[in-house]
């Protein structure tokens, strides 16, 4: 599959790149605006908690936290975070935690109290987290990631450098909801006892229900709008349609988990109720894998462009090496296989050289080959002069 970024023209591959600090653009002070609005509304919306729960408060931050640097972790491990420099990261995590939330939080009451004029109360303890939830905190996450490609348009090239951005933003969303409920749910706990809430939501939100949550779902919603972007040769009605039927999917989705489908089948049990969730996020997992198969594949195969025409020296990316440029999965294979076998220093070494390889294309096809690229061309060289000799040795 692939996109115009690929195409060379007479001209020569297209160079340059728009920073995400954007001072003459009104998206860039809408986005900043509405995160520093939220941040004040987090703040205020926790401080009761740290009042009335100051250990559950503190607890759940650093639980959540570490949450989110296992997610980090996990994308850094992979690579994935090499789409964009860090601030593109912490913008689309700020806008989930701060920007979305904000709104969100009111307009799902508004939506409630509506149905609950308009049908019945009881209606609304049952199907109102399915209606109100999807409406408004899918469309809230996605406009986050567009008002971020309106602030740096040419710095999404692929699929894959929308849907991180558009993960990030769903995990931002999800951390600071997660960190709601876990205050809320400790001063109304039935115990005395501050930490029990803490590993409740951590095992229930957390851990049962982080892989398929609202990540999962803007990943796929960001999915359309990647299409939209990269297929301007396409007709607009077309385009819109792909963007919509994503949205559509993601909000179809969460729906679907709000909804209190299947609960009959189960009791109120904790192993049913793990059962339950389990049954429901399925299907979010295999439809999020499949559009990130999707956007991992193009991204090999501009990857693979970039460095054919900016980087064709073998020595800095050997003919191995090249084969896997586009295949994270791949890359972790080598490094972890390559730990088991020569030891922990190889492995470092390897992982070190493959985020050089990845920096040096990405900028050459940002800034072109030159003074710029250099230092990434050194840290290659290096690397590759301290890991040949290891190998070497114990081979």
């Amino acid at each position: 599959m692939s996109s115009p970024a690929f195409e060379q023209g007479d001209a020569g591959w297209p160079v340059g790149t728009d920073s995400f600090f954007q001072p003459q653009r009104a998206a860039f002070w809408v986005l900043t605006a509405l995160i520093v609005n939220g941040l004040f509304y987090t703040v205020s919306m926790f401080s009761m908690g740290f009042r009335v729960v100051p250990v559950t408060a503190f607890l759940g931050l650093l639980v959540w936290g570490l949450y989110s640097l296992a997610f980090f972790q996990a994308f850094r491990t992979l690579d994935l975070l090499e789409q964009h420099p860090p601030e593109a990261y912490v913008l689309a995590f700020a806008w989930g935690g701060m920007g979305a939330v904000y709104f969100a939080a009111p307009a799902n009451i508004a939506i409630q109290s509506l149905c609950a004029k308009l049908v019945s109360p009881e209606f609304v303890a049952v199907w109102g987290a399915a209606i109100a939830g999807p409406i408004t905190e899918e469309f809230l996450k996605l406009a986050g990631v567009i008002l971020l490609v309106l602030v740096a348009r040419n710095q999404f090239q692929t699929y894959l450098s929308v849907l991180i951005v558009g993960a990030m933003a769903g995990l931002g969303f999800q951390v600071i909801e997660n960190l709601s409920y876990t205050v809320n749910s400790s001063m109304h706990f039935p115990l005395e006892n501050q930490v029990y809430p803490v590993l409740l939501n951590l095992l229930t939100r957390g851990l049962l229900s982080g892989l398929w949550s609202h990540a999962a779902y803007t990943t796929i919603a960001s999915f359309g709008i990647a299409w939209f972007l990269l297929h301007p040769e396409r007709p607009m009605v077309m385009r819109i349609a792909c963007a919509l039927l994503c949205f559509g999917l993601a909000w179809a989705m969460h729906f679907v988990w709000n909804a209190p489908f299947l609960e009959d089948l189960f009791d109120g049990g904790y192993g049913e109720m793990a059962v339950l969730l389990i049954v429901k996020g399925i299907p979010v997992v295999i439809a999020a894998g499949l559009f990130w198969r999707v956007a991992v594949r193009e991204n090999g195969t501009y990857l693979h462009a970039l460095a054919a025409w900016f980087v064709p020296e073998r020595e800095l990316i050997r003919d191995d090496e090249w084969v896997r440029l586009g295949a994270p999965m791949q890359r972790y294979k080598v490094r972890r296989e390559m730990g088991w076998t020569f030891g922990w220093k190889a492995r470092r070494l390897k992982t070190q050289l493959q985020r050089e390889q990845l920096r040096l294309i990405r900028k050459a096809g940002t800034y072109g080959r030159g003074a710029q690229t250099l230092r990434h061309e050194v840290a290659i060289r290096r690397l590759r002069a301290e890991l040949d000799p290891l190998i070497g040795a114990k081979a």
